[in-house]
């Protein structure tokens, strides 16, 4: 059996992370807002998934070595092929996706949390 791939990604929102899943993966997306931002309700979610042998991507934006460590053991109880993919995006562009937003948030937070 091939192992599971467990891939997360890594950056503030508005850097591009569900546009590169979208277009680079059929992986199970899992994001944290689809469990009302209850982590454990995400994680063992995310441990259904690997119990079945699916493959994810873990939609979130990840900024702590907290929450990245909590990834990284999960996916090496399954041993799982771990990937991390960090959206290294500018300052310029980000202030222009939040200009284009419909329900615009303060950018500087984003900024100060990366």
């Amino acid at each position: 059996m091939q192992k599971s791939e467990y891939v997360l990604m890594v950056g503030v929102a508005l850097s591009g992370k569900t546009t590169y899943i979208k277009a680079n993966f059929d992986h199970e997306r899992i994001s944290l807002s689809f469990f009302d931002n209850n982590r454990k309700k995400e994680l063992d979610y995310i441990e259904e998934c690997l119990s079945k042998g699916k493959n994810v991507v873990i939609d979130d934006t990840n900024l702590t070595v907290a929450i990245r460590k909590k990834h990284i053991d999960l996916a090496k109880k399954y041993s799982c092929k771990i990937r991390g993919i960090f959206m290294n995006t500018s300052r310029g562009l980000l202030e222009k996706r939040q200009r284009s937003r419909r329900d615009p948030f303060p950018l500087a937070v984003q900024i100060l949390l990366s």
